[in-house]
């Protein structure tokens, strides 16, 4: 099913961005990855988890649901104790669960109990401190890679609760980790998530608590790579479709945005439609149906997503980005001076509008295709602006 994390066979392999992330944890970087929603980093991450090069380990925890410093590092420890990270240390190092029972115990405060980890004294919290004192202690023979996934989530979160100051606290120790020479023979992180890092950093006036880490972006797929994740998905789905070369070159064109996501709704949607009307081998016909067909209501969810990235932004931000693709929405291409002339109207005079452009690129709505001329990044996105986005949004 499109949209979720794949694993094993069902993940198609993506060769260059996993050669990448490799060869920048070879050189001892800690990595901001960039990748919009539906982009599969997720996907990717997990595969690096568990398919990891013989020095390293991996520790992936989703981070999102954390409000507060202190849910952040519980949730590590949890995720330490946690059966995956368990199955991949008896994997890669022979030792288990009561291993590392003995060395979580040792921290003050914590006790293991059946359940997980426990703090002995709810006003004592687990700390940055902590997790260096853990990541010391367990002395492993790999370098440990722990992926903080959805961590700009974290940083919104704790902005929301506790204002710009609990937010500089909470990245300067998060720095504290990544600057530990001797911690970085042990451990490197990766930060990751839907909204950017360094876009959120710039607007809170934070960058400077970053710009330590590498920052490294997630492609699409090349036309290659995109005919060959069609044949990828017949074949993981046991499909009976003959697409063929012409047909799946179409296929491409219809979404261009070549993100593995995007292509695999409207092959779903190919599939139905033509084993609907019982002819397995689509024409260029049957895709602009199966193409029409993801605007119908049952499917509409796929761009959930869409709605919900603008929603998050401050008011004048969302009404600033939405006339901004009003405006995109009924040409091919506009400039960077277009976007500056409505940001200059007074009733945007308080909006970063730096900020907004630099979350509809991150996010995957716009992309630049030529200098300071922008365009949607998909005809998906934007025939399903044209359509809903009045009402959505």
């Amino acid at each position: 099913m499109s949209g979720q994390v794949v694993f094993g066979k069902k993940y198609f392999e993506r060769h260059k961005d996993q050669q990448k992330v490799w060869r920048y944890l070879d050189r001892g970087a800690h990595i901001i990855l960039l990748a919009p929603r539906r982009s599969g980093k997720t996907s990717m991450l997990r595969h690096l988890e568990q398919n990891p090069k013989e020095n390293y380990i991996f520790l992936y925890t989703m981070v999102q649901s954390c409000t507060t410093e202190k849910a952040f590092y519980k949730q590590i420890f949890d995720q330490l104790y946690d059966t995956d990270f368990i199955k991949n240390l008896e994997k890669n190092s022979q030792k288990g669960k009561v291993w590392l029972s003995s060395i979580l115990s040792k921290i003050d405060n914590i006790s293991i109990a059946g359940s997980g980890i426990k703090l002995i004294d709810k006003t004592r919290h687990i700390t940055h401190q902590d997790l260096a004192a853990v990541i010391r202690k367990l002395q492993l023979d790999k370098k440990l890679v722990i992926v903080f996934d959805e961590y700009p989530d974290v940083i919104e979160a704790i902005h929301e609760d506790g204002g710009l100051t609990a937010v500089k606290n909470f990245m300067k120790n998060t720095r504290t980790l990544c600057q530990d020479t001797s911690l970085n023979e042990m451990v490197q992180f990766i930060f990751t998530g839907s909204i950017g890092l360094d876009s959120l950093a710039n607007r809170l006036g934070v960058s400077n608590l970053i710009n330590d880490q590498e920052k490294l972006s997630l492609s699409t797929l090349s036309q290659p790579n995109g005919l060959a994740f069609i044949d990828f998905l017949n074949d993981k789905n046991g499909s009976e479709l003959n697409i063929t070369p012409d047909v799946a070159m179409y296929m491409l064109e219809k979404v261009q945005w070549l993100m593995p996501y995007y292509i695999e709704i409207l092959w779903e949607r190919l599939e139905d439609h033509c084993l609907e009307i019982e002819n397995l081998t689509p024409t260029f016909r049957d895709v602009d149906t199966a193409y029409t067909t993801l605007f119908d209501q049952a499917y509409r969810s796929n761009f959930n997503h869409w709605v919900e990235r603008l929603n998050r932004l401050e008011k004048s931000e969302k009404a600033l980005a939405k006339e901004f693709l009003h405006l995109l929405a009924q040409t091919e291409q506009v400039s960077y001076n277009d976007y500056f002339n409505i940001s200059q109207q007074e009733k945007y005079q308080d909006t970063n509008h730096g900020y907004v452009i630099n979350c509809l690129e991150h996010d995957g709505y716009i992309f630049e295709s030529e200098p300071n001329t922008y365009r949607f990044t998909s005809p998906l996105l934007k025939d399903w602006w044209n359509r809903y986005a009045n009402r959505a949004i």
